[in-house]
């Protein structure tokens, strides 16, 4: 077994995969389910005594590693496999326009086809956190169930502490409401818009003031300060990573090779290995760029369960600063550079092997480049 990266397969005696999982070292890892004792938990002590082989495979990288397990856990289903089961999971905000009264939700699942999504997004809290703060910016309902105005009952006490406009009594109609709702929309999908809701604010929260209408003010001063607290999730709202294409070069099992993993819209397509040896391998390059391009065309506006799991976890390895690997912003860089900058690191491993000098670089900071630059180099 090598002590290095990679996928452990455990089958059993009729070759069935009923393990998949993953090691930065491979040997230590599968040498651990035999010496000290064994596994302790009984689950995959059960799956140690029905395994008769296991299959390994080397990676460059553990984020290929990762990215393989996932492949083979979609494809076999292994039986011992409880792995990416609170991975995989992706979670949604949901605005349902087939509602008459639609309201801001966050899943995990989305079932409704007339509903806007928003997302993925890895945990529950920071999403369940701005819905929050949208309910009380914009007054928008969140209680559950259908709403039915009848004129004649009480408005519940978030109409009473002026966080909800109480459609559910009549005191705005339809279009009003439907109206708040977009605006949430808006503040969504274009985070730049909140600066502009925030100058409008001030305005009504100033001509209240002037007027006499300190309650009013009040009110206004305060969904300002929530405000001012959403703008604190804007990371959050834009996701830098999810949704956007990449072409990510890892190192491969052997020396000369790169595994190249594309990224369409945040889905994870098939990954190709090229070789510096070989005189193709621009064509690798190439052919990977144009399955992202045509990818784009194609993706759905909801990312589907098959396709969520390696989005996240290509997602945790770019925002913790790609280690070990390069990552080309396909939506600021074409083939061409990419290829540029390939052919500098194939010569770069060409005169490290054969022991020549390399020509003088300035120094760069990678977490430094600046925002235009097509393409982010980790060492």
């Amino acid at each position: 077994l090598p002590a290095a990266p990679g996928v452990y397969q455990f089958h059993d005696a009729v070759g069935t995969p009923i393990y998949v999982g993953t090691s930065v070292n491979l040997r230590r890892r599968v040498r651990g389910y035999f010496y000290g004792g064994g596994p302790k938990d009984e689950r995959m002590a059960l799956m140690v005594r029905l395994a008769r082989a296991i299959e390994v495979h080397p990676a460059g990288t553990d984020l290929e590693a990762k990215l393989e397990e996932a492949d083979r856990i979609e494809r076999f289903r292994p039986a011992f496999n409880k792995a990416l089961k609170n991975r995989s999971k992706g979670w949604f905000i949901e605005v349902d326009w087939g509602a008459p009264f639609p309201r801001l939700r966050v899943i995990s699942r989305p079932r409704r086809p007339r509903a806007r999504h928003f997302g993925p997004y890895r945990g529950r809290r920071q999403p369940a956190e701005v819905v929050v703060l949208l309910e009380k910016i914009l007054r928008l309902r969140s209680c559950a169930g259908a709403i039915r105005p009848d004129v004649e009952a009480s408005p519940c006490l978030q109409h009473g502490i002026d966080q909800c406009t109480a459609p559910c009594v009549g005191l705005v109609g339809l279009d009003v409401y439907r109206a708040q709702v977009r605006e949430a929309v808006r503040l969504l999908e274009d985070p730049a818009h909140l600066p502009r809701v925030y100058e409008r604010f001030v305005r009504r929260r100033d001509r209240a003031a002037a007027a006499g209408g300190i309650d009013e003010a009040i009110s206004w001063q305060r969904r300002l300060g929530w405000l001012e607290e959403l703008d604190s999730y804007r990371y959050v709202l834009e996701k830098p990573w999810v949704d956007r294409s990449w072409l990510i070069v890892l190192p491969g099992p052997a020396e000369t090779e790169r595994v190249l993993v594309p990224v369409a819209r945040g889905r994870v397509l098939e990954r190709r290995t090229l070789s510096w040896r070989g005189s193709g391998w621009s064509k690798v390059v190439e052919d990977a760029v144009y399955a992202v391009r045509l990818r784009e065309l194609q993706a759905e506006s909801v990312f589907q369960p098959a396709d969520l799991t390696p989005s996240l976890i290509v997602t945790s390895w770019l925002e913790a600063g790609a280690e070990g690997g390069m990552a080309f912003d396909l939506e600021r860089t074409d083939a061409d550079l990419v290829l540029e900058h390939l052919v500098k690191e194939a010569e770069r491993l060409r005169k490290e092997s054969e022991g020549l000098p390399q020509d003088a670089e300035p120094e760069r900071n990678p977490l430094a480049a600046e925002e235009s630059a097509p393409v982010q180099f980790v060492a």
